[in-house]
């Protein structure tokens, strides 16, 4: 026995010397898998691959991103556990050997990365910083040993535009870790990674993912919208079109550019014709924007997706939220009863991590209904229905202050996406003038939108004093959001 055991450690021994990042056809096929949430297809290729290549150490990876795209979609305590649980198991793996390989400290920082972000999703903000922190050590030494590897564009293109939107008043514990980076600096290095991914059929495994970062990086931190729609469009005419019907990830990210350019009848098109199978990892959260997109254009039967979401989704983010668009429709349906019960379902299950859910939980506390013309009003616009939203507010009038407030919004936000700009400032600047001193957010998002509109005149003084007014104000809705926006516009304009 003894020799048995010696034998099959001098075996193991020498699989472990020659352990190699090799992308064969095997492992990108199982890569491609997991990025169309075919997790069980992409498993099953990961174990024939361990079988026949065991010194391949790229299934680790591969696993690891199954793991972590289980714990951001599901938002699952015990898939977050067996995340961390399996995370030195997987680094060992991958430290094992191949440091002549580009993959070698990529593969580690990304797991570093994914960890730190699912933790974040848990609360684990000290944690998440130190796994942050080391995934971007690990990215600045692989780019200086490696500058032509494709991936450390993208990942230190994510960190980058990440550290650009940092508040002032955290810049400190930024600069101690030095870290540097701002956005447009991040926005080029991801665009530079998805041109050289597209340009190479070897390459083409990783469209998915580059192509999903560059939108977000181009919708959520440049603020780019109209760049975002035209990176959607495109996207229909390169060698990534095939996932667009084949990914859920593809189809979320399109499905929010589309929303939030007020193309809402796409939106619904393409959350509606999405691809569904039971073979794929449930993402519950498309139905929660089928239905949000549904009653932006008052659909009678916007209720079902949002019920769908509620009662297949384990997570806690947007459940509020989807109580409170059910009350919503409801209430257009004229049915107080469903309206009240869904508004007391609120306060009984769900979080306050995400600003959709901490205005539902401030909309239930108020315990008074919305004014039914201004809530059709905003959910027409939310959908880029701005004709019909202008028809809704036509005569209307009110002595309450909030939704006279609400209504000068209204129509500041109608005109500006008309490309109506000096109507729509005129009502920006009385919405800020009349509510800045108010709890809402009305003013602050105003000052944030005459900011975007003076970036991109390059009218940088008065876009600077719009987006530092956002920061000086106080309000209770979208906070968060209004202000990481206003000062990702700051250091965007840093230096002009």
């Amino acid at each position: 026995m003894k020799y048995f055991l010696l034998f099959c450690f001098v075996i193991l021994a020498a699989l472990l010397a020659e352990a190699s990042f090799t992308f064969n056809e095997n492992c990108k096929q199982a890569y491609t898998d997991v990025m169309c949430l075919r997790f069980k297809d992409a498993e099953n290729r990961i174990r024939t691959e361990q079988k026949l290549n065991p010194a391949n150490a790229l299934p680790a990876l591969i696993e690891n991103y199954i793991g972590f795209l289980k714990v951001m979609l599901g938002e699952e305590e015990g898939d977050f556990i067996r995340l961390k649980e399996n995370k030195d198991i997987r680094l060992q793996k991958l430290a094992l050997n191949g440091k002549e390989s580009p993959w070698y400290l990529y593969s580690q920082s990304v797991i570093y990365l994914q960890s730190g972000m699912a933790r974040i999703k848990f609360g684990e903000y000290v944690n998440a910083g130190l796994d942050i922190n080391r995934a971007y050590r690990l990215l600045v030494e692989n780019e200086r040993k490696f500058p032509d590897f494709v991936m450390n564009k993208a990942g230190l293109g994510i960190l980058h535009s990440l550290i650009g939107t940092v508040p002032d008043k955290y810049r400190w514990a930024v600069r101690s870790l030095n870290f540097e980076g701002t956005i447009p600096q991040g926005n080029a290095e991801i665009k530079e990674a998805y041109r050289l991914v597209s340009l190479d059929p070897q390459l083409s495994f990783l469209l998915p993912e580059t192509a999903f970062l560059l939108t977000f990086v181009t919708l959520n931190l440049s603020a780019d919208v109209p760049a975002a729609l035209a990176l959607a469009e495109k996207f229909k005419e390169t060698p990534l079109a095939p996932f667009i019907n084949d990914s859920p990830l593809i189809t979320y990210a399109l499905a929010t550019i589309y929303s939030r350019a007020g193309e809402n009848d796409k939106t619904i098109r393409l959350l509606t014709d999405r691809p569904r199978s039971p073979e794929l990892y449930p993402f519950y959260y498309l139905d929660y924007m089928l239905g949000v997109a549904r009653l932006n254009r008052l659909d009678k039967d916007a209720c079902y997706p949002l019920l769908n979401f509620l009662g297949n989704f384990k997570g806690k983010n947007y459940i509020r939220s989807a109580y409170m668009h059910l009350a919503w429709y409801y209430l257009i349906q004229n049915n107080l009863q469903q309206y009240n019960y869904y508004v007391e379902r609120i306060n009984l299950r769900g979080n306050d991590q995400v600003d959709n859910d901490l205005e539902a939980l401030k909309f239930a506390a108020k315990k008074t209904k919305p004014e039914l013309v201004l809530l059709k009003a905003r959910l027409l616009f939310d959908g880029g229905y701005y004709e019909r939203a202008l028809s809704e507010l036509a005569g209307y009038s009110s002595a309450d202050v909030k939704n006279n407030l609400e209504l000068t919004y209204r129509l500041a936000r109608i005109y500006h996406k008309q490309g109506k700009p000096d109507e729509a400032i005129g009502y920006y600047n009385a919405t800020i003038q009349r509510g800045e001193k108010l709890p809402y957010y009305y003013a602050a998002n105003s000052a944030l939108q005459l900011g975007l509109m003076y970036e991109k005149r390059k009218e940088y003084i008065q876009a600077r004093k719009s987006f530092s007014k956002v920061l000086d104000m106080d309000f209770d809705e979208y906070e968060f959001s209004i202000k990481n926006k206003a000062q990702a516009g700051l250091n965007r304009i840093e230096g002009f």
